[in-house]
């Protein structure tokens, strides 16, 4: 279908030329833009946002300027850029120009790219925008040769998704991290919690506290603990966060039951150290297992 039309609108100018032979415009050479794959149809570029990891994805395209009969000198063609939604400066090229040497119909291949996207940065919804290359001048020492009013410019799309939540995953990669327990705890060296073993951290009825270092710095949005049944578990505890493992901040205190405890943080905390601190506890308490939730 895209040959037929281009062939059509060729056509057309050939033979609308052809009414004035005053302008002898019968023998003119036309510049036109094209596709390099004029075959295919041009792509919609797609664009996803992640919140606070940005935007993802890229412009890639690549079009030739082009005679609709070979001259007997080089013609240099200069475009330009408008941009609908994003600034024009985020375009590059591989050239500022296309030569189509005398005797050739087409230039070599232009490419040109967007990978900045922080215009659009602040745009949550979905949004569209375009980018058109235009042929803006043409230099030529052949007397023969003008700019189409045809094929003058390409124009691109390029969508953008709404903004999405970054997923929130558990996290049990407990090998990875550095545990810390409160002096008088069993099994503090060989325990689940740390994977260093298949024993339970507990107490006779004593609060006690541990402390994780996650070895780099995360979005934590609360933390999931096991233990080997509700009648073990505490039922009231606070969570501290730090970023230097020495001065702590409280995320809350938190009424918790049953074997598995979920505690949502009220706000996505960053931090890279978690301090667990029991405070209502059963006369005999532990726990086996010790997780969070986080953006990764």
């Amino acid at each position: 279908m895209l040959i037929v039309t281009l062939s059509l609108g060729l056509s057309s100018l050939i033979y609308s030329c052809a009414d004035d032979d005053s302008n002898n415009e019968w023998d003119m050479s036309y510049v036109t833009l094209l596709p390099a794959d004029y075959l295919t149809p041009i792509p919609t570029f797609a664009l996803t946002h992640v919140e606070e990891e940005g935007i993802e994805g890229s412009l890639e395209f690549q079009f030739v300027a082009a005679v609709s009969k070979a001259a007997k000198q080089d013609v240099k063609a200069y475009f330009d850029f408008e941009c609908d939604g994003f600034s024009e400066d985020n375009v590059e090229a591989t050239s500022e120009f296309a030569i189509v040497k005398a005797g050739s119909r087409t230039s070599d291949t232009i490419t040109i790219s967007v990978r900045n996207w922080g215009d659009l940065e602040d745009v949550k919804t979905a949004t569209n925008c375009t980018l058109k290359i235009r042929l803006k001048d043409i230099e030529t020492t052949a007397e023969d040769v003008g700019s189409s009013v045809y094929y003058k410019e390409i124009v691109l799309r390029i969508s953008k998704t709404a903004e999405k939540p970054k997923e929130n995953k558990l996290l049990t990669n407990a090998k990875d991290w550095i545990f810390t327990f409160m002096e008088g705890v069993e099994n503090s060296e060989s325990n689940s919690v740390a994977g260093t073993g298949s024993s339970d951290v507990a107490t006779n009825g004593v609060p006690f506290w541990l402390t994780v270092d996650l070895k780099t710095t995360k979005t934590v949005t609360g933390v999931q603990t096991r233990h080997w049944g509700a009648t073990y578990a505490p039922t009231k505890v606070e969570i501290f966060t730090s970023s230097d493992g020495v001065k702590w901040i409280t995320a809350g205190v938190y009424v918790t039951k049953g074997s598995t405890q979920t505690i949502t943080f009220g706000e996505r905390v960053k931090t890279r150290y978690l301090k667990y601190q029991m405070i209502d506890v059963p006369n005999r308490v532990d726990i086996t297992r010790f997780y969070i939730y986080s953006y990764e």
